[in-house]
């Protein structure tokens, strides 16, 4: 099966779907704290990266959700305070490099990031185990 991101365009069924979530009120405003987070954990698990480079990926996981308007691209103003709070929590560091001719700040796990992170994949993989989390995969398939 290809990924979503390989099509050219948003097949009509799953365009008409996101319309109707947008029609009947049910609006992503922006994901929840805690995905933002998870999502920051896994994208820096695999490498190292600037905010802006974070707010592009974070909109390139909600790009159909994004595109037909159920949510807003991910703003400065949203990524760079969380950014800080895993920082003051011990989840990130940074350090000075360029990107662009330009000095940025680079983010990367620490050690209790990634431990965090690592937790979080044996709760996913213990929970997809679990009867209940089964039938609700098996119910959106």
């Amino acid at each position: 099966m290809k990924d979503i991101t390989d099509i050219e365009h948003i097949n009509n069924e799953y365009e008409e779907t996101l319309l109707m979530l947008k029609d009947n009120g049910i609006i992503y405003k922006g994901a929840s704290k805690a995905f933002s987070t998870f999502l920051v954990l896994w994208f820096l698990s695999k490498q190292d990266m600037h905010g802006y480079m974070l707010m592009k990926k974070i909109d390139e996981f909600f790009i159909p959700q994004i595109e037909i308007g159920l949510m807003k691209s991910t703003k400065a103003n949203k990524i760079y305070p969380l950014l800080k709070t895993m920082k003051e929590d011990g989840l990130i560091e940074s350090y000075n490099g360029i990107h662009k001719k330009k000095e940025v700040k680079i983010y990367r796990l620490t050690s209790h990031g990634l431990k965090l992170y690592k937790l979080i994949q044996k709760e996913f993989t213990f929970n997809k185990k679990r009867k209940i989390w089964r039938e609700l995969f098996a119910d959106l398939n």
